[in-house]
Formats: structure tokens, C-alpha cells, sequence
């Protein structure tokens, strides 16, 4: 369990930020992962020959699955949106006695298997700190970059989602569904399941950086070299990874992203509980938008057994067209 301590000063200071580094870096872990992330299976279809002619065997080594992967391979966002560029050049120009701390560390935590080839790494640091920001350049290149568009939009509307429920309910109500192991209990926000050291925030406030490889797990960043950060899994992932359409703009336009997605998908029928897990959305969340398309008589329900089943109605689909034409 990780206890992060607010105070009043930190319940002011939260914020956002999206970042391609952190997702270039998760990209790489899950394909070298990828039996533990049914999720990203078409994803990983898709980009298989792109992958294999990638070198990427030193950021293998160094994202152990179980274990210490070095935090200066994905510094905090220092802006809201920030550029590729600037965050490579920031892991460019980390200190090298961090590298060579972070690395150790990355070696010797839970043994990692891969201990041999780090110890190599720390004979020629800056040699390694270079090899490494090669190999996330060459993966942003070639896995992300092409995607960036559409992996944006998802984290944009996260974002926006996570603000509005930051607005309306304050921390309680922003991580009150953000992640089934989050709890916020006094001030403290509780990670059940997650190993790291306690870490008061001091009024520094805790960055939120939404992620559409981070599925399903957190990230926590508690060293106090670097800004308090907890990496979560975006809204909605799995619509990019998916055969499901994504809606038409016009259709998201008016009835917001998620609602428009849920709509185009209920034909053929579908559950709540399915269509979460295929879209990487709470329960809840996607409980209330098929009520709500219920009662605007967008979709109608039938419950065969324990399960209630959703389908377009005749004038849903009427909506669904006019919105393509």
C-alpha cells in the first residue's frame, strides 16, 4: 500500500499533463508484456513488423516486469502538453550520477533478470543514457508517432472528463472511479495494491497524467527527486484498439465522445459490463450513459438471465445515419 499525504496547498496544485514520452515508454513495455495485455492485442497485430525491425533491447532491460524501471527514462511533464522533443531531451540531459543510481537500483530490485546486461550499461553512462533515448526515439517514431492524433484525442477527453469531476466533487469526486485501487480517505489518497515509500506532498500538489497504454495498472512516481506523479489508464483506450467504429464527429459533437461511442456500438447488442471492459471504461460511467440513451429513447434494454442487454433503437440508428450523411 502507497499513502499520498494532501494538504491544502496540494488540493490546489493538481493538474494534468499529457505526455508522449510516457506513452512511448508504456508502448514498449507492452510489447514486451503483451500475454498480460489482452487489450492491445489488434494494436500489437497492427504494429508487429514495425516492432520487430526496432532495437530496443536496452529499454527491455531496464522495464522488468516485475520490479524498478529508472524514472529519468520519463520525467513528470513539466507542461500540460508536452512535446516529444522536449522530453527526450530532458532524459538527454539527465545528470549522470542519477543514471547511474536509477540503473543500480533497476538491477538489484527484485532481481531483475536482466542484471547482467545492466551491468554492462553502467560501464559507459553517457554511452547508455544516449543508447537509451535512441531506442524511445526510434519506438516514438515508428509506434506513436503515426497514432498521435487519435491517441491525443483520448487523452484530451480524459482529461476534460477528469477536470469537470474535479469541479463538480473535488478530490473525492475525481478519484472516486479514476482507479478500482485508488481510495481517498482524510486527505490521504490510498493506492491499495501498489509498493512504493509513503510520500507527503509539501504543497507541490500531484500531476495526473492519463495513459492509453497504462491499462490496467497505476504508476506512481513517489522519489522525491522528482514532481509527485500518478499515471493512470485513460477513458476510452480501447476504441482505438478495437473493431468497434469510432463515432462520427457530428454524432460525438452532440452527444459528447463516450455517449456517441457507446451508441455506435450497440449494434449488436451489448452489456454494461462488456462494453467496459471493451472500451476501458468504469462500470459506472458506462451504466449512466446507457441510461441515459435509454430514456432519450436512443437504445432500448432487454434482460435475458442476471444480464441486461442494450441495442439501438430505430430512432438511435436514424441518429447514427443522419450523423454520416
Amino acid at each position: 500500500m502507497t499513502v499520498l499525504r494532501f494538504t491544502q496547498a496540494d488540493a490546489l496544485r493538481c493538474r494534468f499533463g499529457a505526455s508522449p514520452l510516457w506513452e512511448t515508454m508504456s508502448a514498449v513495455r507492452v510489447l514486451n508484456g503483451s500475454k498480460h495485455r489482452p487489450l492491445y492485442g489488434d494494436w500489437i497485430d497492427a504494429n508487429r513488423e514495425a516492432a520487430s525491425a526496432l532495437d530496443l533491447r536496452g529499454l527491455k532491460a531496464v522495464q522488468p516486469r516485475v520490479g524498478f524501471t529508472p524514472d529519468f527514462l520519463t520525467p513528470p511533464p513539466k507542461a500540460s502538453r508536452a512535446k516529444f522533443a522536449t522530453e527526450i531531451a530532458r532524459v538527454r540531459s539527465t545528470p549522470l550520477e542519477t543514471v547511474r543510481t536509477e540503473l543500480i537500483r533497476s538491477r538489484d530490485e527484485l532481481k531483475n533478470p536482466a542484471a547482467p546486461e545492466i551491468d554492462k550499461m553502467l560501464e559507459d553512462l553517457a554511452g547508455t543514457r544516449e543508447r537509451l533515448a535512441d531506442e524511445i526515439e526510434s519506438a516514438w517514431e515508428s509506434l506513436i508517432k503515426p497514432d498521435w492524433p487519435l491517441i491525443s484525442r483520448v487523452l484530451e477527453d480524459d482529461i476534460a472528463y477528469r477536470g469537470q469531476q474535479l469541479t463538480d466533487g473535488g478530490l473525492a469526486g475525481l478519484f472516486d472511479d479514476l482507479h478500482p485501487t485508488l481510495a481517498w480517505e482524510d486527505d490521504r489518497l490510498i493506492a491499495t495494491r501498489y509498493r512504493s515509500e509513503d510520500r507527503d506532498l509539501t504543497g507541490q500538489g500531484l500531476l495526473l497524467v492519463p495513459g492509453v497504454f497504462a491499462w490496467p495498472y497505476l504508476v506512481i512516481v513517489a522519489d522525491p527527486a522528482y514532481h509527485p506523479t500518478l499515471v493512470y489508464p485513460a477513458r476510452g483506450a480501447a476504441r482505438l484498439w478495437s473493431d468497434a467504429p469510432a463515432p462520427p464527429d457530428p454524432l460525438a459533437r452532440l452527444l459528447g465522445r463516450t455517449r456517441a461511442t457507446l451508441l455506435v456500438a450497440l449494434d449488436p447488442p451489448a452489456t454494461t459490463s462488456a462494453l467496459a471492459n471493451q472500451y476501458g471504461l468504469a462500470l459506472a460511467t458506462v451504466a449512466e450513459h446507457l441510461s441515459a440513451l435509454y430514456d432519450a429513447g436512443l437504445a432500448t434494454r432487454r434482460r435475458t438471465g442476471h444480464q441486461v442487454h442494450y441495442r439501438r433503437t430505430e430512432v438511435g440508428q436514424a441518429v447514427v445515419d443522419a450523423s454520416v450523411g
